[in-house]
């Protein structure tokens, strides 16, 4: 069953390049060393630049647990976290309802 998390936090003043370095860094990983990772997008909000929220979906507890543990996972932390206002905390999420073309690919189960 695919879990999905999203992990808003906000960047100090002054930071937000240095976190936007250290956000694509990490995604370039993500893309291309987890095929299991089915989602994963970093959004930064229009009217206070501050603010993001990194929403993931996965394709299963394992793929979640295998994302989390590797050392760029790590190394994103060590960069990210001194950035951030306060340590963001994740939230994990249960699919209620959702239409459109991702919708429905994220519905169906994940191949291999």
């Amino acid at each position: 069953m695919i879990e999905q998390v999203m992990i808003p936090f906000e960047i100090q003043e002054g930071k937000i390049e240095e976190a936007k370095t250290a956000i694509r860094e990490f995604i370039e990983n993500v893309r291309a060393k987890e095929p299991r990772t089915l989602f994963y997008t970093s959004l930064q909000h229009k009217d206070n630049p501050r603010s993001f929220v990194h929403f993931m979906v996965f394709a299963d507890n394992e793929s979640h647990q295998l994302h989390r543990s590797t050392p760029y996972v790590q190394d994103f932390v060590r960069k990210l976290y001194p950035l951030c206002v306060k340590e963001p905390e994740p939230v994990f999420l249960e699919q209620f309802d959702s239409c459109g073309v991702v919708a429905e690919t994220l519905a169906q189960p994940p191949s291999g």
